[in-house]
């Protein structure tokens, strides 16, 4: 059930604000539609309100918020650039809002149509899937969404679920419809992928990935934690990376006992399932980097948190597979694209969720990285960026202006589309 609905989302991406217009007009006519019924409903469930009072006090707010937000979700959507000279030569970094995936809503008690069509409105404008559960409260309101739903909705976009069902899913964001975030729960974020487009150096990206992963010995929030690289350049790029961590530096932190029993024991597991390991230990260091070639999801290197010098490859025949294996996966901090062709880096950039991404090696920081995991109730443009995924586009400075000079490197860079929109 929960997984069809993934998988629809997606294939969705990205999500275009004609579409998301057009779910908050269906959810428009579905309340407008049907009004008396559900004033009727509301006032079945709460013996305080009759149905006048019903339809002043959550149906036409409900209308209204609804409307505002079908209004306005372009705008939202709009890219934001740090501003300066960089972002008018078209550099630098840029913020973008993303959906979040599969939304779970636990509707509120209290006003159930008016708060339930607040948290909706949001969570369609930031161009989510919705699976809602009516309290126990609200049995009448609950069964008469449930039959209109599937008139308005295919129910991979929005659908009403039994309280039996719900409990049991994990969603990409639950809201329990308590006040200031306090009954959100997101999942937590996947692994961060590095994509080697056919179009990048290989050296030079080689060079970046392994000074970002040697950092700390890769015991650092943002370090890479695998590679995607085309299929017929993995002898290749394995290389590069090599000769790159040959030559790196003494290290700051030498492992633990502990750390070093657990990298060993990760690393047999990966030889025993068909891993190649190509280990790294230049003169001077304590901590050598191990190369994974040929890692597969089966290895508990792909399936376990690392924190440490090892790095796995997998490979890829077309860049769509790079992009689903990231997807099964959660959403991770940040991904690491290296690629001299535009409409593929568009591609990459419409096609996945992360809370950063870094254009050839433009690091992220730590902090603005992970402002996007931050999610609450809202309403408004405040509803919609906390049902968003914030993530921080990070572009070398005159990044696009060097791509227009640009002569040789992979795709025809003059016709495709710019990295902001």
């Amino acid at each position: 059930m929960l997984e069809a609905r993934r998988a629809a989302f997606f294939a969705d991406l990205p999500v275009s604000p004609a579409v998301r217009r057009d779910r908050l007009a269906r959810a428009m006519r579905m309340i407008g539609e049907n009004a008396g019924a559900l004033c009727a409903a509301l006032a079945a469930d709460q013996t305080n309100q009759d149905a006048e009072s019903a339809r002043r006090t959550e149906v036409a707010p409900a209308l209204a918020v609804l409307r505002a937000a079908q209004g306005s979700v372009g705008r939202w959507m709009r890219p934001e650039s740090d501003g300066g000279l960089l972002a008018r030569l078209g550099g630098g970094d840029y913020v973008e809002y993303q959906p979040v995936g599969v939304i779970g809503i636990a509707a509120p008690a209290a006003l159930p149509l008016l708060h339930t069509a607040g948290i909706i409105a949001s969570a369609l404008a930031a161009g989510n899937r919705v699976m809602l559960k009516f309290d126990a409260a609200s049995p009448r309101l609950g069964d008469l969404v449930t039959r209109l739903a599937s008139g308005y909705f295919d129910p991979l976009e929005l659908a009403v679920i039994s309280d039996g069902v719900f409990a049991g899913l994990a969603f990409d964001l639950l809201v329990t419809g308590e006040e200031q975030g306090d009954g959100v729960t997101i999942a937590r974020s996947g692994k961060s992928p590095v994509i080697f487009g056919r179009s990048a150096d290989f050296a030079r990206a080689a060079d970046k990935v392994i000074a970002r992963k040697r950092v700390r010995g890769g015991r650092v929030p943002l370090a890479p934690d695998y590679l995607l690289v085309p299929e017929e350049e993995e002898e290749a790029i394995a290389g590069w990376l090599w000769r790159a961590a040959m030559r790196a530096g003494p290290n700051e932190a030498p492992p633990a006992d502990a750390e070093q029993q657990r990298w060993t024991r990760l690393l047999d597991d990966a030889r025993a399932r068909g891993g190649e390991v190509m280990t790294a230990h230049p003169r001077g260091t304590d901590m050598p980097l191990h190369i994974i070639r040929h890692a597969s999801d089966d290895m508990r290197v792909m399936q376990e948190e690392v924190d440490g010098p090892i790095l796995p490859l997998r490979n890829y025949a077309r860049i769509e597979d790079a992009i689903a294996a990231i997807h099964r996966r959660a959403p991770p901090h940040v991904i690491f694209y290296f690629g001299r062709d535009a409409a593929e880096r568009r591609h990459v950039l419409d096609r996945t969720l992360s809370s950063a991404i870094a254009i050839d090696g433009r690091a992220p920081s730590l902090a603005k990285a992970g402002a996007g995991m931050t999610l609450n109730i809202g309403s408004g443009e405040a509803g919609f960026r906390r049902f968003s995924r914030i993530r921080r586009v990070c572009r070398p400075p005159f990044f696009d202006l060097a791509r227009r000079f640009a002569i040789k490197g992979g795709g025809d860079l003059a016709d495709a589309a710019p990295a902001l929109r």
